[in-house]
């Protein structure tokens, strides 16, 4: 941009406020377009239509802008311009939290039209209620109020000259992938008139769209879910409040009937419910649903169950993918590594795509902390670690080498990689990697099991976990192969030898010859199928060893179970070990599990098989990790 200035309305730092900005421009008809960036969301409008939206899930250290075209929106005279941003200004696990600002520039045919600066009139926005700072969830962050009474539209003796700020990046990032497709609006229908519930029909993501009307000054609630919940008086509802969380947004009437639609909070839900302090009128409401752009490849099961569990599989996957990957739509729209591991390995199957899966590993390569680990999310700056997750990060980077034939990103952040796996190889001790044990930062997770959860925000105490000094060969053997891809030899050589040594220390340290398995903990008698998998895959089981140890993964039901998130690590090391065996365990296992889901009315697949129960009443019903019945379809049912 070559004359566009960071600008705000004032010179302040207030969490959770909106902003109006208003520029007029003219244009002769050529071909136009605009840049632009904002801490933290915006909606963009040219004469009175939306003509882009959705701030790239950035760093305030490495922002991303977006380029628009905006030749279908323009006029040969004079257009207006209105952009409103809605600055978070509080960290969540989608937001590391920078200072407010707005940068954009319009060109056509390479010469300036407008660009942010002080000509730029601006207002704080009245429409929507600034700072309330109403939580959803902690992952997720913060709802929003609309005041339908406040709406004025452009007045310019209402706006001021906006004020150019500094301390903002000079240096940006063009989007690394493509700007998400709004769809026309789908609206729910109506299932309980007393209660005002909505369903969509199956699991859906999108904005708001509600055409109401309220009296003036009265608000009204809308719940958003994914089930429903029987309440204390037998009646089902949405479940607004789980914990600590509050599932809704707030509408305020101005008596008269109101279009309102957001596109800079997207909801992950089925249902839909309306409550108010007065009677209130709803004409229509639903979602204006949205997905990345993909081409999804042909897929023939050969079988009707299981190509129903690929196509829902497919869909869980479309619905966790927008800026970046996410967990779940509905709780969390967070970027974890070990679930955007999944996601990445399913997508090279079902899309044949990689810009999007190195959009998110380029992210992740953006994160700065002082311990050298990644945090728990991309981006979030929290005081969080899960350790296991930062070694992943090394396993997808070279699985994303593998499968898509580009080098180049693993060229640009091979420093970050190597300061990673540093951070584990210094902590080894007797020739193994302990816990990350002393500091209530790191969080010892591996899956949700009593074993593999760890203690979150503890201290805890020394011990020696299978998955994680697993992990670390199987790392370091991933940085052996981007070593040989990156024509570094010595540092490969290297790589594999530490890998060797490693795994003949996990040997001894965790095998028991009494039942001949591996301990989960070293020293305890508990055993896992994740941690027998993982002394399989980095090669510290082999031969005899390794076929018992599948054996029993397959058979001794006193064995921890994996989880759906970790399956696909279980299934590497039964087809490892015996092909020929093991595909129809995998098959007849995707077979019942997710036969279930969909026997219960799944249109997405769950974070765990327990489904809305988990997690005290919080499991998601849509989950991406748990689409990785793709992988083992392509490469055992073709």
């Amino acid at each position: 941009m070559k004359q566009a200035k960071w600008i705000w309305a004032h010179g302040e730092d207030r969490a959770d406020e909106y902003v109006w900005f208003y520029r007029s421009f003219s244009c002769t008809g050529k071909p136009i377009s605009m840049e632009i960036s904002c801490d933290s969301n915006y909606e963009l409008y040219v004469n009175g239509r939306l003509a882009g939206f959705g701030q790239f899930a950035d760093y305030p250290h490495a922002k991303v802008y977006d380029q628009i075209d905006l030749s279908a929106y323009c006029h040969e005279r004079e257009n207006q311009l209105a952009i409103l941003v809605w600055y978070m200004g509080v960290d969540s696990s989608c937001y590391w939290k920078g200072l407010p600002g707005l940068l954009y520039e319009i060109t056509e045919d390479g010469a300036v039209c407008a660009a942010s600066d002080r000509q730029t009139l601006c207002r704080i926005a009245t429409d929507y209620v600034s700072g309330r700072q109403k939580w959803i969830t902690g992952q997720l962050g913060l709802s929003y109020t609309y005041d339908a009474g406040g709406y004025k539209g452009f007045c310019p003796a209402d706006c001021h000259e906006a004020v150019e700020v500094s301390g903002r990046p000079l240096t940006l990032y063009p989007r690394p992938n493509e700007k998400i497709v709004l769809h026309p609006f789908a609206p729910a229908e109506l299932v309980d008139s007393q209660r005002q519930i909505y369903d969509m029909g199956c699991e859906s993501v999108g904005y708001l769209g509600v055409r109401f009307r309220a009296p003036w000054g009265t608000k009204l609630s809308i719940s958003y879910g994914e089930h429903l919940v029987t309440a204390e008086d037998g009646a089902e509802v949405v479940p607004r409040f789980i914990g600590s969380r509050d599932f809704s947004v707030d509408l305020i009437g101005n008596g008269e009937w109101v279009d309102f639609s957001n596109y800079m909070r997207r909801l992950g839900c089925r249902y839909l419910q309306v409550s108010c302090e007065a009677p209130v009128e709803i004409d229509a409401i639903g979602l204006y649903p949205t997905e990345y752009p993909l081409t999804v490849l042909p897929f023939d099961a050969g079988d009707p169950l299981r190509q129903k569990i690929y196509d829902t599989c497919v869909r869980t996957l479309r619905l966790c993918m927008f800026e970046h990957y996410e967990d779940c739509p509905w709780r969390e729209q967070s970027l974890y590594h070990l679930d955007s591991r999944n996601q990445m390995l399913c997508g090279y199957y079902a899309f044949g795509e990689y810009a999007f899966a190195r959009s998110s590993l380029w992210l992740f390569g953006q994160d700065r902390s002082d311990t050298g680990l990644l945090h728990i999310c991309s981006p979030s700056r929290g005081d969080l670690y899960i350790p296991f997750f930062s070694l992943i990060y090394i396993l997808q980077m070279e699985e994303y080498a593998r499968y898509s034939g580009d080098d180049s990103l693993l060229r640009e952040l091979y420093p970050k990689l190597r300061e990673i796996l540093q951070v584990f190889l210094d902590r080894m001790e007797d020739g193994l990697i302990p816990n990350l044990y002393g500091d209530a930062r790191y969080w010892n997770f591996y899956e949700w099991n009593p074993t593999l959860q760890g203690h979150l925000r503890r201290e805890d105490e020394k011990q020696y976990d299978l998955v994680l000094c697993g992990a670390v060969s199987l790392a370091l053997q991933s940085m052996a192969r981007i070593a040989q891809r990156l024509e570094r030899p010595t540092e490969s050589t290297d790589y594999f030898a530490r890998a060797q040594k490693l795994n003949e220390q996990i040997h001894r340290a965790f095998f028991s010859e009494e039942k001949g398995l591996y301990q989960t903990i070293a020293g305890q008698e508990c055993y896992s199928q994740v941690g027998n998998a993982f002394v399989i895959l980095s090669g510290a089981a082999r031969g005899e060893i390794a076929e018992r140890v599948c054996r029993a993964m397959t058979e001794d039901v006193t064995m921890t179970a994996a989880t759906l998130s970790m399956r696909g690590f279980v299934y590497d090391a039964l087809l490892a070990v015996n092909r020929e065996r093991y595909a129809p365990y995998i098959l007849s296992e995707i077979d019942r599990d997710y036969g279930y889901m969909l026997s219960q009315g799944a249109t997405s697949f769950w974070e765990t098989i327990q489904g809305a129960e988990a997690f005290h009443n919080a499991g998601s019903l849509c989950h991406g990790w748990s689409a990785i019945p793709i992988v083992y379809y392509h490469r055992l049912l073709r």
